[in-house]
């Protein structure tokens, strides 16, 4: 009796324990698909990057095997011309191809500079890519310097990708997407239909006509129809063949089938059994306007990840090839960089703060996941900008006040390059700490909407939301790594003559003033000329940071278009130039003795 009252918690208990682990394994087996997917379709669109790179430089390395090709890049002289006919050619396709049709017709204009930048970057891969000692030093490109970091965190997603794939639904749906992405335009078609008008023929008695066109409606998200005469739209020539009652459209009418709304559309499938009937003495004109998107629409960011990975490998082995000195003299400050024990301070910080803030309780009823974008971000361009400005004064300053640049340029180096080599091995270690800190933050993105639907116990969130989460901070992560460009590059121009504390300080001011440049433009509207030239005088003076500031729309949950990146770029490409004549006139006649 005493034995069996004792056996009674003890089999409460162990029923308990396996209940609490179940409820365990079911809230896991609900919440880990859809935090892991984003970061699994992340790491199918590197692989894909990857695989294109191998496949391109593969054909390339192919090709070097002909003397031609593969000893052109011997002559500098002929490599960049070659290189630039190329890229021309490149250039002129994508702008062709993508200005018309960007939707965008006053600020079409943008893309030309960043769509040349592509194509130029293109033609010296290419020409580079078939020198024959290219094919030979694959090998070091690849393991050498920031590159085995940058692939390290590509390789990190791919990791956690392929492990997450036996949690994904569906998982080779992706795939089977991206032939169904739109490369160029919106993926809209207009079939236009010429229909007979009926003439003195009575309406119901008019024929049928086949509509002779083709289309698909496996991928259609949007059907619109539009005719100038009223119309009647059947899946058969035969009346008593008509699998449903036949569809009318007004005269001037337009109507529109949303997938989404789960439309039924008119047409039939099979594009040979559409016929339309004109109701009307004259000719008909009846359009149809069919948008195709994927399957699942998430497979445009693959494409578009998978682009750029394949373009950050063209641009290394790029720069390596054909600037080796410059490569070289940043390669070394790099390492020296990231050496350094604030280099690991600072990344460190970035990433516990990133962490934290993915945990903080924001209070914002719901938004927090807006809050930890924008102080994700936030952290790591000021981080990133501490890292720029430190590395100017120590790399740049340090070395013309120690001596240590006049046995650089003893070497065949000149001043332009030195000046170059430092501020791109400087960003080179910058681009790392964003690289690393930025994965951290969009695995934190990926399982905020997740973590904050159980805090408020609503219900199971679907991958798709840490998905667009992600997708909307990448690009933000660009535009503040191209305000830290800036930043380093006004004080990498400082440096030739300023110690670092007065770098430090005058960054700063440029900072702050930089971001009050279009506010500060703006009230001076109204007031006496006086005020309205100092305020434009500073505008010129001062590089208008706030481009790159968009803090608005990250608190408003806007994503950035692609034409506004565009923008930001141009002026960047701009303002780096006016820098870099800056730097080299405060460095030329430096005395180094």
């Amino acid at each position: 009796m005493v034995s069996t009252m004792h056996l009674v918690p003890s089999l409460c208990l162990t029923d308990s324990m396996q209940f609490a682990d179940s409820m365990i394994l079911a809230q896991g087996a609900n919440w880990l698909p859809a935090w892991l997917t984003p970061l699994y379709v992340i790491a199918i669109a590197i692989l894909i990057g990857a695989a294109a790179a191998i496949l391109l430089y593969g054909l390339l390395s192919l090709l070097s095997f002909i003397p031609v090709l593969g000893r052109l890049a011997d002559s500098p002289k002929r490599a960049i011309i070659a290189s630039l006919v190329i890229g021309g050619l490149f250039s002129g396709v994508l702008c062709s191809q993508y200005v018309p049709n960007s939707g965008e017709d006053d600020f079409a204009y943008a893309l030309i500079l960043p769509l040349t930048t592509i194509g130029m970057l293109f033609g010296f891969g290419i020409i580079y890519g078939m020198w024959h000692r290219t094919r030979s030093e694959w090998f070091e490109i690849l393991g050498e310097g920031v590159v085995p970091y940058l692939l390290g965190v590509a390789g990190l997603f791919v990791v956690i990708g392929l492990a997450s794939a036996p949690l994904v639904t569906e998982p080779m749906a992706f795939f089977d997407s991206i032939p169904a992405v739109n490369l160029v335009g919106d993926g809209v078609e207009e079939l236009t239909v010429v229909v007979p008008g009926v003439g003195d023929a009575d309406p119901d008695t008019s024929p049928f006509h086949q509509a002779s066109i083709e289309y698909s409606l496996r991928n259609m998200s949007v059907l619109q129809i539009r005719s100038d005469k009223t119309v009647l739209i059947a899946d058969s020539a035969d009346t008593s063949a008509f699998s449903k009652v036949p569809h009318r459209v007004n005269a001037d009418e337009e109507q529109f089938f949303r997938s989404e709304n789960r439309d039924v559309p008119p047409i039939p499938g099979d594009p040979s059994r559409l016929h339309i009937q004109n109701r009307e003495i004259n000719p008909a004109t009846v359009v149809f306007s069919i948008t195709s998107t994927p399957p699942i629409p998430e497979a445009k960011s693959i494409v578009a990840i998978a682009f750029s990975f394949l373009l950050s490998i063209t641009a290394i082995m790029t720069f390596r090839q054909a600037a080796p000195r410059v490569w070289a003299l940043a390669l070394s400050t790099a390492k020296n960089e990231m050496a350094q024990p604030l280099y690991l301070l600072l990344m460190t910080l970035g990433i516990v703060g990133v962490v934290f803030f993915g945990f903080y309780p924001f209070n914002t009823l719901g938004d927090d996941i807006r809050l930890l974008k924008d102080s994700g971000v936030t952290l790591i361009m000021v981080l990133g900008m501490l890292q720029a400005v430190w590395s100017a004064g120590t790399t740049v300053s340090d070395e013309i006040e120690g001596r240590t640049a006049l046995t650089v340029l003893s070497k065949p180096v000149s001043r332009r390059s030195f000046i170059l080599g430092k501020y791109a091995g400087i960003m080179l270690s910058v681009l790392v700490l964003f690289a690393i800190i930025g994965a951290v933050l969009l695995i934190v993105i990926s399982y905020k909407p997740i973590y904050d639907a159980r805090e408020t116990s609503r219900a199971a969130t679907v991958w798709q939301n840490g998905f667009e989460e992600i997708i909307t901070t990448i690009p933000i992560l660009g535009l503040y790594f191209m305000e830290t460009m800036a930043i380093g590059a006004i004080a990498v121009a400082l440096a030739t003559r300023l110690p670092l504390l007065a770098n430090f300080i005058t960054c700063f001011v440029v900072y702050v003033i930089g971001n009050l440049t279009s506010p500060l433009v703006a009230s001076t509207k109204g007031n006496n000329e006086l005020v309205g030239f100092v305020g434009k005088l500073i505008a010129v003076v001062v590089p208008n940071l706030n481009i790159f500031n968009v803090q608005a729309a990250v608190d408003a949950g806007n994503a950035i278009p692609l034409i506004y990146l565009a923008g930001a770029f141009n002026y960047l490409v701009c303002f780096a130039i006016a820098i870099w004549m800056l730097a080299m006139l405060l460095f030329e006649d430096r005395d180094l003795a």
